[in-house]
């Protein structure tokens, strides 16, 4: 399976993970908690690759590469993050492109 991991909650974070594990009538608490993680460690991901993305240390294609996302979804959620995945140099290289120069 994988390395075990023990975590202690405090008594907030504890009544919130119980009560969601009522509404949604969830038994397996560790199957859960490893689901929350690696939900929040997949956004967390992204996070930092987007913003290596805006920086220019990476390239899109790359930043999809490491998520294990296709180049769509990255762009995505680039876009919802309002980075911008056209500069001004690429737009000056699409212009002249299409003039023919």
């Amino acid at each position: 399976m994988g390395d075990v991991l023990s975590v202690r909650m405090d008594e907030e974070l504890e009544k919130r993970l119980a009560f969601l594990m009522e509404k949604k009538k969830i038994v397996d608490k560790s199957s859960y908690v490893r689901q929350l993680i690696d939900r929040s460690l997949s956004d967390d991901l992204l996070d930092y690759l987007s913003e290596e993305v805006a920086a220019r240390h990476i390239s899109i294609w790359k930043a999809a590469s490491i998520a294990g996302i296709p180049l769509r979804a990255m762009m995505s959620e680039l876009a919802k993050r309002n980075i911008s995945m056209y500069d001004e140099q690429a737009l000056t290289e699409d212009l002249i492109f299409a003039e023919g120069r």
